[in-house]
């Protein structure tokens, strides 16, 4: 721990003033945090590394320490959002044997998590109707709907195999979940009023449905919660 402590010190040497005693790991996920919120809140070409600057009340030398542009922040922006959407869903199969329960879960996921998936869905969108390209931004956003596919396709394949779930085909079905989700965070960055959980809950339904799964038992209080906490 000692010998940690001083490489962190080591690397700190030189640091523009106005960096904390944060770890750079930790910093640089401070930084792409508040970005995140601004460019959700704007759009990419609105904001100013000055901007985010000055919501940190750092100077702007401490974001170029860190990043190289505004386009490199853009894109640790990106992977933040994307990394706080799995952090959960990629601990699941330790925490759960039955595939319905891991579907479950992600499901409750865009409850609980909704603000950081929120956040990513409108900056892509706001990316997207942009002229600006940045291909590693690309690759992330197609990262994020790859492994959603694939985790998703791969709990309704094992819950097939293991008799749970009805034959159906399983990436046709991850990709009716997945645009479903798109629908419902899109809808909810257009209208403030929607009813996110509703939303959720009758997709859960229609999954159970079309799987002929009767072991889920949706509880209307469990949701509320995930409600509460992620709104």
């Amino acid at each position: 721990m000692a010998r940690l402590h001083a490489s962190q010190k080591a690397r700190s040497r030189g640091r523009p003033q106005g960096s904390s005693r944060s770890t750079p790991f930790d910093r640089r996920e401070e930084l792409a945090a508040v970005a995140l919120d601004l460019f959700a809140e704007r759009n990419f070409a609105a904001v100013t590394i000055k901007d985010i600057a000055n919501a940190l009340g750092v100077n702007t030398a401490l974001i170029y320490y860190y990043f190289h542009s505004k386009e490199d922040l853009f894109r640790a922006a990106i992977e933040y959002a994307v990394d706080q959407a799995f952090k959960n869903f990629r601990q699941l199969r330790t925490r759960h044997d039955n595939p319905a329960d891991i579907i479950d879960d992600w499901l409750n996921n865009h409850v609980q998590l909704y603000a950081p998936i929120h956040k990513f869905v409108k900056i892509s969108l706001d990316y997207r109707g942009a002229k600006t390209s940045i291909p590693v931004v690309d690759r992330q956003v197609r990262q994020f709907y790859d492994e959603e596919k694939r985790i998703l396709s791969g709990c309704i394949r094992q819950g097939i195999q293991e008799g749970r779930f009805e034959a159906v085909d399983p990436e046709a079905l991850a990709l009716f979940i997945s645009t479903y989700l798109d629908g419902v965070m899109v809808r909810s960055v257009i209208l403030d009023d929607f009813d996110l959980t509703q939303a959720v809950e009758l997709l859960r339904r229609e999954i159970w449905a079309q799987l002929g799964y009767s072991g889920a038992e949706a509880s209307s209080d469990a949701l509320a919660a995930a409600n509460a906490e992620g709104r």
